[in-house]
């Protein structure tokens, strides 16, 4: 075979580069001392995947080789920031380089396995109370566990896995490989080669979720059903999309404004109110089989941790936070304490509905699971920004979902 040297260098190898770099120089890649080898390998890597544009390769060879690379150096770069940051938190202390739901979900964990109900048990006397809140406040979240039950559930077979196999559980490891069914579900959602590295470097290395899911964040853990039911879906798999995307919902509450448009989605199809219902009911089931029971366990602390909380309307709230409306009118002394209750129902009815009646328009109109992602990122983006908080992970999964819908 005949090797021809082109000039051809393509927007991937640049964007790889533009991705890594940061990310290597600016978190650890290593539990001990400076990996100079593993350096060494990862720009290997980089250099090689840059290389193959500038070699006149046959196609199939080209691509399959540019998809090697890049799968070896998200495994490489992704796996041991991850590995990287579990064993330096297990050295030093739990609450080392962490973000507060990881140490929360722990011991909610410990919480279920031992009889306890997470919703109604405090978390003073653990970890989460020695993790830096503030240096006057109490964090709130020592009063309730604000996540959805799929969200400690999905974790325990891990939690008994890595104590066994390690000796100790860090929550980040069901978010690990979460991640990669993210990146998995990705390549095999879109077939042009060119689109599918494109989509995978921004998904695996986007600059903003990646340190967001290194510190723990619950993003990544509840966009993984999303994904997936999306793909389920694009793919006519209707019964076990459903299925996905009510865990997502059994996950996180930022997934139950995705519901009406799914809905939508499905009625416009169906055209038929019976078929609709019938189509629904995985999505459904799935939510109430998981749900149902914490509820039931204790309605009053299920109510108050996962709705009552983020609304203001509990004796110790989620603060008004980030970057939306409720940071405004707090900067413009509209709201006196960020603690008390303010009725951000109202903002969000008065601009979101009729917002949601345009979008639900739109995809009538436009039916595709692409717009459908669209509606829902858009939405979600408006309504979070009239909320209570509006946090600089929320900012990053409205991109993220939007790298999905493109």
């Amino acid at each position: 075979m005949k090797i021809k040297i082109v000039n051809n260098l393509k927007f991937d190898s640049v964007l790889l580069f533009a991705l890594v770099v940061p990310f290597i120089m600016g978190y650890r890649i290593g539990s001990d001392e400076t990996p100079y080898l593993l350096f060494g390998f990862i720009f290997l890597l980089l250099i090689g995947y840059a290389g193959l544009d500038l070699v006149n390769l046959p196609r199939l060879i080209f691509e399959k080789l540019k998809l090697v690379i890049l799968w070896l150096t998200i495994v490489t770069v992704i796996g041991s920031g991850f590995v990287s940051a579990i064993i330096v938190r297990h050295q030093t202390a739990p609450i080392y380089m962490i973000h507060d739901i990881i140490i929360q979900q722990e011991v909610a964990i410990r919480y279920v396995l031992h009889g306890k109900n997470p919703y109604k048990e405090t978390y003073f006397g653990t970890p989460l109370e020695q993790w830096h809140y503030d240096e006057k406040e109490v964090n709130p979240a020592l009063y309730h566990f604000v996540m959805e039950p799929f969200y400690l559930l999905f974790a325990i077979p891990f939690y008994f896995v890595s104590n066994i196999l390690f000796g100790y559980f860090d929550a980040r490891m069901p978010l690990l490989f979460l991640f990669f069914i993210v990146l998995s579900t990705a390549s095999l959602l879109v077939k042009e080669q060119e689109k599918k590295r494109l989509f995978l470097l921004l998904l695996a290395f986007h600059p903003s979720m990646l340190p967001y899911t290194l510190e723990g964040r619950s993003d990544m853990f509840m966009y993984a059903f999303l994904l997936v039911g999306w793909a389920l879906l694009f793919w006519k798999k209707e019964f076990l999309s459903g299925i996905s995307l009510g865990l997502a919902c059994a996950v996180k509450q930022s997934a139950w404004p995705f519901i009406p448009f799914y809905a939508a989605y499905v009625f416009y199809k169906k055209r038929s109110l019976r078929k609709t219902i019938i189509s629904l009911a995985p999505f459904l089931i799935t939510f109430v089989i998981v749900t149902l029971p914490f509820l039931l366990w204790d309605p009053k602390n299920f109510y108050e941790s996962t709705i009552a909380y983020l609304s203001g309307s509990t004796a110790h709230s989620y603060p008004i936070s980030g970057y939306g409306l409720g940071s405004v009118l707090l900067q413009l002394g509209v709201i006196k304490d960020k603690f008390a209750y303010y009725p951000f129902v109202i903002w969000q009815i008065v601009v979101c509905l009729p917002l949601l009646v345009v979008f639900l328009w739109f995809l009538r109109s436009h039916l595709t699971v692409r717009n459908m992602i669209v509606s829902y990122a858009l939405f979600l983006f408006i309504f979070w920004y009239m909320s209570r908080y509006f946090n600089n992970s929320h900012i990053a999964f409205v991109s993220y979902i939007l790298i999905a819908a493109y």
